[in-house]
């Protein structure tokens, strides 16, 4: 990537039909909805695609509206949309709300058009009810999942006349309102000119096979390329972490002797049954494409939403003074199964400090966790930093001391000790940058707070406890 951050941003959807853990609903505080706002996820978020919308019919025309379900404790999918809508922007008031049309069954895009009836008109009619929707609910534009039903039952004109017609129509807004094209394959039904012409970007969905030559040599522009990925059970790589899907999209990619940037990275979705694995490997993928603004870091939410799993491996790079630390957490929880079938979600936390020192990479056992860090705080060559640390296992299984302490004066020791059935789970502190003998800089730990706490696993509950 020239530039870490994407145009368009790295963007999921959220698919409102579906409640994890099963009988939970939206309200109750271990549903995956709610761990989306207390673990602050929506920062992380550009663009979220609510799905799915259906065509239905208007007083002129017909316009949009979300599918129906019903959830437990009477909600609707309209009070989820209500909420969803409410909640994300309180947590990030800059993110935008994209409509994800349906794909399959009589309400798709293509049931815009009546047999006989004059397209332009019915499309106008449609674009103008859409705009008209989009003002009214405060959402942000329309993403088009081009599969299935739709993408047989709309002609190639009629792609042309609709999609044409909506840039038309949104280009005249004193807004930006934006259109998202999401295709799972190339399809005879697409005018590719269109694509090019009034769609913002483009997202394949990469995670269904079809690799991205298919996509560029069927018509669409490489300058419009974004990326699908998608972190369900099943899943091969580059699917099965952030780190994967990074790799992937890094460098861009090339295309007839150009070398082009991916526009967005657009994961499905934030509520599966995979909900936990999902929505840290999201942050973890936020914060490799915009790294941390300040020398501040707290891996505290990322690991909240992943259900407080365990460290289970650390890298500690240290010499005089502890230089940089990297964690892995595995969980073993039902709704954290990772993408392998193997019942653990493995998560590679971004590593804090620099890469001076010497790296040492311990392993640590699932039954015998973390339960206390201990150390030394002091100053080096002037800097106030971490000159020591030692971690103690549940068995008393001791890993250290990292850090000599060489050149250091006023040393004051710390310890910090986990309450009874809990462990360490994360890290905060912070990074100071310091000068180097040959002239170069480097980050080192100034400060660090353990975050102990026990696994928490999301289970189903009884109907009669939701509330509306």
């Amino acid at each position: 990537m020239k530039n870490s951050q994407f145009p368009y941003g790295i963007n999921a959807w959220i698919f409102l039909n579906e409640d994890e853990p099963p009988k939970t609903n939206y309200n109750n505080p271990d549903s995956c909805f709610q761990s989306l706002i207390k673990y602050n996820v929506y920062n992380s978020v550009s663009s979220l695609g609510i799905a799915f919308f259906e065509v239905v019919p208007a007083t002129k025309g017909t316009t949009i509206k979300i599918g129906d379900s019903s959830h437990p404790g009477g909600l609707t999918n309209q009070d989820y949309l209500n909420s969803v809508l409410k909640d994300a922007r309180q947590v990030n008031p800059n993110i935008k709300f994209l409509t994800t049309m349906v794909y399959s069954g009589d309400n798709t895009l293509a049931s815009i058009f009546s047999s006989g009836g004059n397209e332009q008109e019915e499309a106008t009619n449609f674009a103008t009810n859409l705009v008209a929707y989009l003002k009214e609910t405060g959402m942000n534009g329309l993403d088009v999942d081009w599969e299935g039903d739709v993408s047989t039952r709309m002609t190639q004109s009629q792609f042309k006349i609709l999609f044409s017609t909506i840039r038309l129509v949104f280009d005249k807004q004193p807004v930006k309102y934006y259109l998202s094209f999401t295709p799972a394959w190339p399809t005879n039904s697409i005018d590719y000119s269109t694509v090019n012409n009034a769609f913002d970007f483009v997202s394949p969905q990469f995670y269904d096979g079809m690799p991205l030559y298919e996509f560029i040599s069927a018509g669409i522009s490489p300058e419009k390329i974004g990326y699908g990925a998608q972190f369900e059970p099943g899943n091969a790589a580059p699917n099965s972490s952030a780190q994967q899907v990074w790799s992937e999209v890094f460098d861009g990619f090339t295309s007839n002797g150009g070398s082009y940037d991916y526009q967005d990275i657009f994961m499905w979705r934030f509520n599966s049954g995979n909900f936990q694995f999902e929505q840290a490997q999201f942050m973890i993928l936020n914060q490799l494409a915009n790294p941390l603004p300040s020398n501040a870091f707290d891996d505290t939410p990322i690991v909240g939403a992943a259900g407080n799993p365990n460290i289970t491996q650390m890298t500690i790079r240290s010499g005089d003074v502890l230089d940089a630390i990297q964690t892995v957490n595995t969980g073993t929880g039902p709704y954290n199964t990772g993408t392998q079938g193997n019942n653990k979600g493995v998560f590679t936390l971004l590593q804090h400090g620099g890469n001076s020192g010497v790296a040492k990479t311990i392993d640590i056992p699932l039954n015998d966790p973390i339960v206390a860090i201990s150390g030394y705080t002091d100053v080096w060559y002037g800097w106030q930093c971490v000159s020591q640390i030692t971690l103690t296992g549940k068995s008393g299984a001791s890993y250290g001391p990292f850090g000599t302490m060489s050149d250091s004066v006023m040393q004051t020791p710390f310890k910090q000790s986990a309450e009874a059935g809990q462990s360490l789970v994360a890290f905060k502190g912070s990074t100071i940058t310091v000068p180097l003998a040959n002239g170069s800089y480097t980050e080192v730990i100034a400060s660090l707070n353990a975050v102990f706490a026990k696994p928490f696993v999301a289970q189903e509950i009884n109907e009669k406890t939701l509330s509306m």
